[in-house]
């Protein structure tokens, strides 16, 4: 008698397994992927021709001479220190020295005002203009080649006075980049004396300079 021949079964190995195809939306997604990386580089490339303002530029200067830096126009008249300010709202002591600074600032082509002012010290550090004092001339807009005249107040501490100070005047343009100053004046102010104790110093209101920047 014979006997029926036993029913074989093929095993597959999946390393025997064919391939998966890719499908069509796998590709189609690789190459959005592609072009969105090409686009992006290229705007990166290019936003120092689109933005060519985001570039500070600055113009430098001694005490007497009329700055131009962007839209302002700032001339340094004189520099004056003292451990009391007078700025005519209230009478202010300090544990340091009170540097205040003399200006006429004006606009060059359209209204325009002062958007930080600072003093550099000699060892590179940064002193901003008095929160505490008035600064009344630092909130004006000023005209285009109308001169106003005004004392900015800095407070800083003794030590700032050991070498020379510059004085720092930045703006801003309308389209420049928030965090970055369009333009900024420099202007060597020198050594300045500290000074004695009990030295007040008072603080010049806004006035308009008689003769504009010809006088």
């Amino acid at each position: 008698m014979t006997e029926p021949a036993a029913a074989t079964t093929a095993v597959v190995h999946p390393e025997d397994a064919p391939a998966p195809r890719p499908r069509r939306a796998d590709r189609a997604a690789t190459v959005v992927l592609l072009v969105l990386a090409v686009v992006v580089g290229a705007a990166v490339a290019r936003v120092d021709t689109w933005w060519p303002t985001l570039t500070p530029t600055t113009t430098r200067g001694d005490v007497g001479d009329v700055v131009t830096a962007g839209p302002l126009r700032v001339r340094v008249d004189d520099v004056r220190t003292g451990t009391t300010l007078e700025d005519g709202y209230d009478t202010l002591t300090t544990g340091g020295v009170w540097v205040a600074v003399d200006l006429a600032v004006s606009a060059s082509t359209r209204e325009a005002s002062i958007d930080t002012l600072e003093l550099r010290d000699a060892a590179g550090r940064d002193h901003e203009a008095s929160q505490r004092a008035g600064n009344r001339i630092l909130s004006r807009y000023v005209d285009p080649d109308v001169p106003e005249v005004g004392t900015v107040v800095v407070e800083v501490p003794e030590r700032a006075l050991d070498g020379d100070l510059v004085l720092r005047v930045l703006t801003e343009h309308q389209d420049a980049d928030l965090d970055r100053p369009q333009a900024i004046a420099e202007i060597d102010l020198g050594r300045v004396e500290a000074p004695a104790a009990g030295t007040v110093v008072e603080v010049v209101g806004p006035a308009l300079v008689p003769g504009g920047w010809d006088a």
